[in-house]
């Protein structure tokens, strides 16, 4: 079971963006998106959705698939409260979370640490971190890189290491559009997951 959470807290003004990523590997091929939309420009609740596709070129029947929707309120500047959950092969998982996030000119960072309240509880910590400048004085071409890296552990016998998983972006961006080359490291033993996938990559944002 392949579980990759991302949730980014932004600002009203840039709830219509939603990129699309295509992204063809070594190993496999995989469909990412998200959006986050607030109820109207100046409210503080909003809905944040993602969706995760990932297929083994050797095997179809071991594609993985995450569905997942949060319902978050900002409660100050830069930090978001959330409660929702996802779906995987596996069922529904509820989930608390809270995140922080900042932009610091052509640099964004989020981080955000959630809590699954089941009865063998888990927690992840994750981290997205972009870096976008520049390439020519209109600005319609960018430097992109991304790394989006998480943690997840259960409490049982005293933190238990689940899984951790590392997505790594590195390319260019025109206008609406980021490509270039990408790598994902699942690091985890457990049947069925992928091992280093390394490839291509192409998103949208719509």
């Amino acid at each position: 079971m392949c579980i990759i959470l991302l949730w980014f807290p932004i600002s009203a003004s840039a709830q219509r963006d939603i990129p699309v990523e295509i992204f063809a590997g070594n190993r496999a091929i995989a469909h990412q998106m998200y959006l986050t939309k607030y109820t109207d420009t100046n409210s503080r609740f909003g809905y944040f959705g993602y969706l995760r596709i990932e297929t083994p070129y050797s095997d179809r029947n071991k594609s993985t698939f995450l569905g997942q929707s949060l319902f978050f309120y900002d409660v100050v500047k830069g930090v978001s409260l959330a409660a929702g959950g996802y779906i995987t092969g596996a069922g529904f998982m509820p989930q608390l979370a809270i995140a922080y996030g900042r932009n610091v000119g052509d640099l964004s960072l989020t981080v955000f640490a959630s809590y699954e309240p089941v009865k063998l509880a888990n927690s992840e910590i994750f981290t997205l971190i972009s870096y976008s400048p520049p390439l020519n004085k209109s600005g319609n071409w960018k430097l992109f890189t991304q790394l989006i890296g998480s943690y997840n552990f259960s409490y049982k016998d005293n933190l238990k290491y689940n899984f951790a998983n590392q997505y790594l972006r590195l390319g260019f961006s025109y206008n609406d559009w980021q490509f270039g080359l990408a790598t994902d490291l699942i690091q985890e033993s457990a049947i069925g997951l992928l091992p280093t996938n390394s490839g291509l990559f192409i998103r949208r944002q719509l």
